[in-house]
């Protein structure tokens, strides 16, 4: 059964979403999300520093390019949702994820795309449609577009149940490369309706996962004097769903296994 608690903080903040787009189908508006800056503590601390916004009050976010589509009419299962009539023209599926929950939520699903020849400059993004009772029966709930210049390689998609409701939630990562594997994560909760982020980091020589229900984010400590290669220690922070958005509940330094 969902949770209540959960269900009604985040349908405060999606339901514009379905509002706006049932109303003849019209495409739905595309605010920036507001952010709070939490800064990460400086000592010690990754090189280089990472960056992580969360925000208690999330606002639904559609950033797609202008000629991408936001509705479809025809109510059709997951599996049968026609990529041409979803994705912007001439863009390519790269990943997908069904976000589901035995029956306890909407039926949802992840779309990472990408549009040019060029893969190491290509136009990128990630859209979450969902299907409503109403017409239009499909509608993009949450999306964003890296363009070019941003230099993102690929986009990676991990479910997970965050909020503890039983419906999966998603975990996305916008890869740029390099030796510290940088890059942004983004976790987005799923809503009845709607879809919303509700934490992002970016940095490098870090690595995000989703564990029993909660983030956590394994980064690496450099202390003066070391390699890139081989940090002293590393840190771990847990972060958990407390109703409205996510918190740090525990955080740990170890040693690196072969420091010293």
């Amino acid at each position: 059964m969902a949770n209540v608690s959960r269900a009604r903080t985040i349908a405060v903040v999606v339901a514009a979403v379905a509002i706006l787009a049932s109303c003849g189908g019209a495409d739905v508006p595309r605010p920036s999300p507001a952010a709070t800056s939490r800064p990460t503590p400086t000592s010690p601390s990754p090189s280089p520093t990472p960056t992580e916004t969360a925000s208690p009050t999330p606002e639904p976010s559609i950033d797609l390019p202008r000629d991408a589509p936001t509705t479809l009419a025809d109510d059709v299962s997951v599996d049968a949702l026609p990529r041409h009539a979803v994705l912007p023209p001439g863009a390519a599926e790269t990943a997908s994820q069904a976000l589901d929950g035995d029956g306890e939520g909407p039926d949802t699903l992840a779309l990472a795309w990408a549009r040019g020849d060029d893969p190491f400059a290509a136009e990128r993004g990630l859209v979450v449609w969902q299907r409503f009772p109403q017409r239009p029966a499909w509608r993009a709930v949450y999306a964003f577009t890296d363009p070019p210049e941003r230099g993102v390689l690929g986009i990676r998609l991990e479910p997970g149940d965050v909020t503890g409701d039983g419906v999966d939630d998603l975990l996305s990562f916008e890869d740029i490369g390099g030796s510290g594997g940088c890059g942004t994560w983004r976790v987005v909760v799923t809503a009845d309706p709607g879809a919303v982020q509700v934490w992002r980091r970016r940095g490098c020589d870090t690595q995000v996962r989703l564990s029993r229900g909660r983030v956590e984010v394994r980064e690496a400590v450099f202390e003066p004097g070391d390699a890139h290669c081989c940090p002293s220690a590393y840190r771990i922070s847990r972060l958990a769903w407390d109703g409205e958005t996510l918190t740090e509940v525990r955080s740990t330094v170890s040693p690196a296994p072969d420091a010293g």
